[in-house]
């Protein structure tokens, strides 16, 4: 078997361009919404390990982490839509489908105002324990239901925990344009062995270090300021070569009162920026393939 890496990337001449209407940074807002989707005794025989606070010592319903994700629903992913309503802003929202499925309502709202929906996997089932044909029926099953609830196929891919296996796989389905599965770049690239985009994620950029056994911040100012200090290098970089940042959010983290500050402010600091065009993976895949073409 060949151990394909690439370490070299763009190296020193990254592609010269500007994002539309002559943007130098293409700013990416993401919403993990799999609230309904995590790992739970019932559903999967595994107990979901990340959230508030730690699970339970024995094999048994954890009903407060139960209550935790149910608070994302209820509440949380109508904070943020309204608060994306108010400042006209479209982002992409990295949907597991039973999340979509628990609350078709929220599902139709998302579509409705103009966010993009990115197949976030059916549940989270990590693909990398699957066999091929395992992975590629469970890929077939989230883009059929987020199809059924949205009214058309999904076209772009976050598996959260890819296998080896992963982009191959989605090369079958002609409904993808890009994946985010990597973290290994600023801006978009084209995966070699597979031809498919790659839009990168981010793991720093991201309201997932609230959340236990992790806590790396502890309050909405420490998240704001990082996620202004990676805009501000960003954006000073971009003004010789272009640049994209992804901020990163989760429903039931940000929803809450206590975190929400972080994203309200963060819009806020980046909304009225001439250079800054805040848009959604899927307008800025669509950009890039016709900006450069496929690979090839």
């Amino acid at each position: 078997m060949v151990l394909y890496r690439d370490f070299i990337g763009y190296g020193k001449n990254p592609p010269s361009f500007l994002w539309p209407g002559d943007k130098k940074l293409a700013l990416s807002l993401v919403f993990n919404y799999e609230e309904g989707a995590e790992h739970s005794i019932v559903t999967d025989g595994v107990l979901e390990t990340i959230g508030e606070f730690a699970p339970p010592d024995v094999d048994v319903r954890d009903m407060g982490m139960e209550s935790v994700y149910e608070y994302a629903q209820r509440v949380g992913i109508w904070r943020i839509l309204d608060l994306l309503k108010k400042h006209g802003i479209k982002a992409t929202f990295y949907a597991s489908a039973l999340a979509l499925k628990a609350n078709p309502e929220a599902a139709k709202a998302i579509i409705g105002d103009g966010h993009e929906i990115c197949d976030h996997g059916y549940g989270w089932r990590e693909l990398f324990r699957m066999s091929p044909d395992e992975e590629r029926e469970e890929i077939r099953k989230s883009i059929s239901t987020i199809e059924i609830l949205i009214g058309k196929k999904p076209c772009g891919f976050y598996a959260r925990e890819p296998s080896q296996n992963t982009l191959g796989i989605l090369s079958e389905f002609t409904n993808f344009i890009y994946d985010s599965d990597s973290y290994a770049d600023d801006i978009p690239y084209f995966h070699k062995e597979t031809g498919i985009l790659i839009v990168p994620y981010t793991p720093d950029a991201n309201d997932f270090h609230f959340q236990n056994p992790i806590n790396r911040f502890s309050n909405s100012d420490d998240f704001l300021q990082y996620l202004k200090d990676t805009f501000d290098l960003l954006h000073s970089e971009s003004q010789t070569r272009s640049k994209m940042m992804t901020a990163a959010f989760h429903v039931r983290v940000t929803g809450r009162p206590g975190r929400f500050k972080a994203l309200a402010e963060f819009i806020k600091y980046v909304k009225n920026d001439r250079d800054v065009w805040i848009t959604t993976r899927e307008e800025i895949a669509k950009f890039w393939i016709k900006k450069f073409g496929k690979y090839d």
